[in-house]
């Protein structure tokens, strides 16, 4: 489903912001501080149902304000299916809810399957440059939504690596009665993830010739535990004495990671270069949803003018106008003047938290 319309109050410096979203491409521009991002950080809030816990951002209630609401009207592209379902999010410092067409969502789970967000954020590299756990985040969300199951995979894996690691700190004493189960759960999304790998490799290899890269790119995957050192069941068994001195399981998929493989390994992309690359790989990624009955994505593109040039830009609205996908661009532009490689699509100015026009 798309966004048909969205309305946004109490969002940090937005006030009873509005605007009807084009299925394509929109831009909305603004000056350093008008708001632009809360805008996409709108459409996140609906697609998550939650307030991420992240104290370098502060609230997001504005100031002086007790309730921030998002509130959405969704379509389905295909007229023929002619759905239609609205959404609102409130939240105040005591709580949150989430809401489908009036009444109070049963299980905000449910709702997460209503929209879904693909971002290029000005921190986009962090995915290639930043901590293994992100990208690990990276490859589970993606078959989440795409393997029936996968999602109960993680959840028991979860369970049952909280009884080993309580075995462990506890001495390790008794027969290891969770191994059989952390090794045959660990191995089946080793599978699904390596599955996930190598469809995104296929993608890479047509999506490098598209942007015009000099050699192939490719994805190495490294499950969490040296292969060439034996089978996890036994890496497991032989490694109870040092994780019972650590107090936790060493080898398994949360020690997973993801490295992207460059024709010229003496070559260091620059911030631009980097932040190209983390779109390539989102885009392949959502070649591997269409191709195994994934859902559509809307596409947000913070600041897409910071560190990419206008051949690049371009390259990247091209190939998303070729998804179809709905595409929402923040820039920076003064009033009236049409943005950085806006050639189509309609462009929502916003002033101190307020559309003040659009054309």
């Amino acid at each position: 489903m798309i966004l048909d319309r969205i309305a946004v109050t109490g969002l940090r410096n937005l006030d009873q912001f509005e605007i009807k979203p084009s299925p394509t491409i929109n831009w909305i521009s603004g000056l350093n501080g008008a708001g632009k991002s809360s805008i996409l950080e709108a459409i996140i809030l609906l697609s998550r149902g939650r307030v991420p816990s992240n104290r370098k951002r502060g609230t997001v209630l504005g100031a002086g304000r007790e309730l921030l609401e998002v509130c959405a009207l969704l379509r389905s592209r295909d007229p023929r299916h002619a759905r239609v379902s609205s959404l609102k999010f409130a939240y105040t410092p005591s709580g949150s809810g989430f809401f489908e067409n009036g009444k109070p969502a049963a299980s905000v789970y449910l709702l997460r399957n209503r929209i879904h967000v693909r971002m290029l954020a000005g921190n986009a590299q962090q995915l290639l440059e930043g901590p293994p756990q992100l990208r690990r985040l990276f490859l589970d969300w993606n078959l989440f939504h795409v393997e029936p199951g996968y999602g109960r995979l993680l959840a028991d894996l979860k369970k049952v690596t909280m009884q080993r690691n309580a075995w462990l700190k506890s001495g390790a004493k008794g027969p290891p009665a969770w191994d059989q189960a952390y090794c045959h759960l660990s191995e089946a999304i080793n599978y699904q993830r390596r599955k996930l790998v190598t469809g995104l490799n296929n993608s890479l290899i047509e999506l490098a010739r598209m942007f015009a890269l000099n050699g192939k790119i490719g994805l190495d995957f490294h499950e969490g535990w040296p292969a060439e050192k034996g089978t996890l069941d036994a890496l497991v068994a032989n490694s109870v004495r040092e994780d019972a001195m650590r107090g936790y399981t060493f080898y398994g998929p949360s020690r997973a990671d993801l490295f992207i493989r460059l024709p010229d390994r003496s070559f260091t992309p620059s911030r631009g270069e980097t932040k190209l690359l983390v779109f390539i790989l989102q885009l392949a990624a959502q070649h591997y949803w269409n191709k195994h009955g994934g859902p559509e994505a809307i596409w947000l593109l913070d600041d897409l003018g910071a560190e990419l040039d206008a051949t690049a830009i371009q390259k990247i609205l091209t190939a998303l106008t070729h998804l179809t996908a709905q595409v929402i661009v923040t820039v920076i532009a003064g009033k009236g003047s049409r943005p950085l490689a806006c050639t189509e699509g309609p462009v929502f100015h916003v002033e101190q938290g307020k559309l003040v026009g659009q054309y």
